[in-house]
């Protein structure tokens, strides 16, 4: 723990003060493989809506490793798009009706027939997960070039009608380890000067009960500010700021134990529209 006089512009200060909070966050460092790689994940209802047509869902672009930040920017205190992603690592959804052709796909369904052919879903079967209720899951690094070979275009007009029936769970761009994980979960990556006050909140209150003890011992005044913020009860975090759910349960994004993860830490947003989860990586092919 750094002094509670020491300058707040020091790094040294600033990564012990880090540290101590995410040890509190975690109770202690996640038991396990200590070689262990470490990711953050976010979904988004709100986004899932409004996903497609979209510039970057193209073939090059899904496959490629390079970390980009996604357009439409907004500016706003624990914004997502203050992150960039790797579309390679990120995770879409297929739901099961629409992999079918049936329900609102079948014939007779107001959703019209599928925009591909059995043929791609046999292709997207042989390079996905299997979700508990039939979802198919597949990284950006395989679908891009499936979509390439079979022509589909997401950046097209009328893969509108796939919004909500093709999500996506984004992978932060983060270095392997838990550290930067939890730097880019609590967004406290860019330092110090880019601290969510309180102040920049309409109705400031505390964090829950639970969390508002433990917080007190965070000597860094404004990064305990930013994490109090961050661990608000579940009715407050539904105007400002974000409910910690811990390891007690998935938020929003459960469907990554399809794919051999399991939950160190996790955040829930609004009325739990959108969730950030911070999990230790399995093997993906064409990841690492």
């Amino acid at each position: 723990m750094i002094p509670a006089t020491a300058p707040e512009t020091l790094p040294s200060g600033w990564d012990d003060a880090l540290s101590s909070a995410f040890e509190i966050l975690l109770s202690g460092k996640p038991a396990g493989d200590p070689t262990a790689r470490y990711g953050v994940y976010h979904a988004s209802e709100t986004f899932d809506e409004f996903l497609f047509p979209n510039l970057w869902a193209t073939p090059d672009t899904l496959a490629d490793r390079k970390p980009r930040p996604l357009p439409d920017a907004e500016e706003y205190p624990f914004s997502p798009f203050a992150w960039r992603f790797d579309l390679s690592k990120s995770l879409f959804c297929f739901d099961p009706e629409l992999l079918a052709g049936r329900g609102p796909w079948g014939d007779g369904g107001h959703k019209g027939p599928r925009p591909f052919d059995d043929a791609f879903v046999a292709g997207l079967r042989a390079v996905s997960s299997l979700g508990e209720d039939g979802e198919a899951l597949v990284y950006g690094a395989e679908l891009g070039p499936l979509l390439g070979r079979h022509g589909i275009d997401l950046t097209n007009k009328r893969s509108k009608k796939l919004n909500g029936w093709l999500a996506v769970l984004l992978r932060v761009a983060t270095d392997g380890t838990l550290t930067d994980a939890m730097r880019a979960a609590t967004f406290t990556e860019r330092g110090p000067d880019h601290l969510v006050s309180v102040r920049e909140v309409p109705r400031p209150r505390s964090a829950d009960e639970r969390w508002e003890e433990k917080l007190s011992t965070v000597t860094y005044p404004g990064l305990r500010d930013h994490l109090r913020m961050l661990c608000r009860t579940q009715d407050d975090a539904r105007s400002e700021g974000g409910f910690y759910c811990g390891t007690d349960y998935w938020p929003s994004t459960d469907v990554l134990e399809a794919v051999g993860c399991s939950l160190v830490a996790g955040w829930e947003f609004g009325e739990s529209q959108a969730g950030t989860a911070v999990v230790p990586l399995p093997d993906e092919p064409g990841a690492h």
